[in-house]
């Protein structure tokens, strides 16, 4: 499972005709997930949760009662909630950050639920502003999980230096099921869906522009799987992250919904959660593996997923391209 989608990549600002500023700092807001099977990566079913400690329990867990299916919510958040949209003078400003709660360390399925809500507030949050200050503390996060959520803040960070940034994108997730599993190794899972809306509109070049899904994309991209730590090593590489030639048309999807496994190890000495969150397919929005088409949209697009692995011959059509966008996004 790669760090971050196939789905999207900084060739899809370069359709939304941003710019090069855009594809430069902001483009890893198209894609904080994984690809692959998120249930590949989840262990064996170990056992069930009934109160008892066993070899398959060995924590205790039980059934809490709760269904915990559907949209997650957290309901706790730092000082009054006075969220301001984006302008073409600022990005969202006054996000709702979550505040840390006594529940959140409970070793229990009710704690573990909640260290999961309090993670997609602060996804969330750090859609909307760039900071991973929510994720300093309340919950821990895997080392993979960790650098993924670095990544995106420093790309959304040199966006927003760079004057680019979406005027009121969101993420949020639902579970699938009301309880959690237990695993082989006595871990805790909850199989799920994540969801990024980029929102209507987006600030480039010092304007407000709209983000359109286009009907179709390139037919000559290629899927390709880019390596654990692809979109990591291409954030720092805004000409590296251009080097697919751009076209005219739009992103596949305003919103774009993956499959995701949420994995929690409770800690004893920190009574903190631990949550490793893995992705999987797209299953609406941008092209799911690059092959059925989703609402209309054409497969054909493979998204972008080798915008860290294009060969570096075509950087200069892709520099060529980065100018063409930059300057219809001007005129």
């Amino acid at each position: 499972m790669s760090s971050f989608s196939q789905s999207f990549s900084r060739r899809s600002l370069l359709r939304l005709g941003l710019g090069a500023s855009a594809v430069a700092g902001s483009a890893a807001l198209l894609s904080a997930c994984g690809s692959g099977s998120s249930s590949q990566q989840s262990g064996s079913q170990g056992g069930s949760l009934n109160g008892s400690k066993s070899s398959a329990n060995p924590n205790g867990y039980s059934d809490d009662g709760q269904n915990y299916s559907g949209l997650v919510e957290y309901t706790h958040y730092e000082g009054a909630v006075n969220y301001e949209q984006g302008t073409v003078d600022h990005p969202p400003r006054n996000a709702p950050k979550p505040k840390v709660t006594d529940a959140l360390s409970a070793n229990t399925v009710t704690g573990f639920h909640e260290a999961i809500a309090y993670f997609a507030a602060a996804m969330d949050y750090l859609v909307k502003t760039g900071s991973t200050d929510a994720f300093s503390t309340g919950i821990q996060l895997s080392s993979k999980t960790r650098s993924e959520v670095d990544a995106l803040s420093a790309s959304i960070l040199a966006g927003v230096e760079k004057g680019s940034w979406y005027v009121n994108p969101s993420a949020s997730y639902a579970l699938s099921s009301a309880q959690p599993s237990i695993m082989s190794d006595g871990n805790l899972l909850f199989k799920g869906k994540y969801t990024l809306d980029f929102g209507a509109e987006a600030v480039a070049e010092g304007k407000i522009q709209p983000v359109v899904a286009s009907a179709s994309a390139s037919a000559s991209a290629e899927p390709t799987e880019p390596s654990e730590d692809a979109l990591v090593s291409d954030a720092a590489s805004p000409t590296a992250s251009a080097s697919a030639t751009a076209t005219a048309a739009g992103p596949a999807s305003r919103v774009t919904v993956q499959e995701c496994d949420f994995r929690g190890r409770y800690h004893a000495d920190s009574k903190m959660w631990e949550l490793s969150v893995a992705y999987g397919a797209t299953v609406q929005g941008a092209t799911a593996q690059g092959s059925a088409a989703q609402g209309g949209v054409s497969s054909a697009s493979a998204a972008a997923s080798g915008s860290a692995s294009a060969p570096s011959s075509a950087a200069a059509s892709a520099e060529a391209s980065v100018e063409a966008s930059a300057t219809s996004a001007a005129s």
